[in-house]
């Protein structure tokens, strides 16, 4: 009898050892999951707040590089604004010209009194928009991303007429 009793305890043993088995497998594939998710969510924002800034950030760069009087004007690419910044370069006056055009950000440098096209800028970066404002020193540009989402910069001129 004593023999029939030991095999029992071994398949009770046996059954204990592999139910808390499977509760640390599931527990462990849980948090795997959750982490999965969150790196996903956490990826996904970042994109997010990438795409939206980085045209921004470029603009309002491009601004401070030319923020002399009178360099930075707006005009506009076949009815859309544009951010027109000229510049003097032996000489002859040049002018960069920032607008959104077939869902880019794009930009082209041609010399002054020069007719942009819409397919000549560089495509620089997947955008949905770009508006630019002016109130006497204060430039406000308004870009929408590809998520469609609307973000705002506002620069100041410093060498504004």
């Amino acid at each position: 009898m004593n023999r029939f009793r030991t095999q029992k305890d071994h398949v009770v043993d046996f059954l204990f050892t592999l139910a808390l088995f499977c509760v640390f497998a599931a527990s462990a594939l849980t948090v795997v999951v959750t982490g999965a998710n969150v790196y996903r969510q956490t990826v996904r924002r970042m994109d997010q707040n990438y795409d939206g800034r980085t045209s921004l950030t470029y603009v309002v760069q491009k601004i401070r590089q030319n923020d002399r009087a009178g360099a930075v004007q707006i005009g506009q690419v076949d009815g859309s604004p544009a951010l027109v910044l000229s510049q003097t370069v032996d000489e002859k006056t040049y002018e960069t010209w920032i607008y959104v055009y077939g869902g880019y950000l794009r930009e082209v440098f041609v010399a002054q009194g020069v007719e942009v096209k819409p397919t000549d800028g560089q495509p620089i970066k997947e955008q949905q928009g770009l508006s630019v404002q002016k109130d006497g020193s204060m430039l406000t540009l308004t870009a929408v991303g590809t998520d469609g989402e609307s973000r705002q910069a506002t620069v100041f001129l410093r060498c504004e007429e």
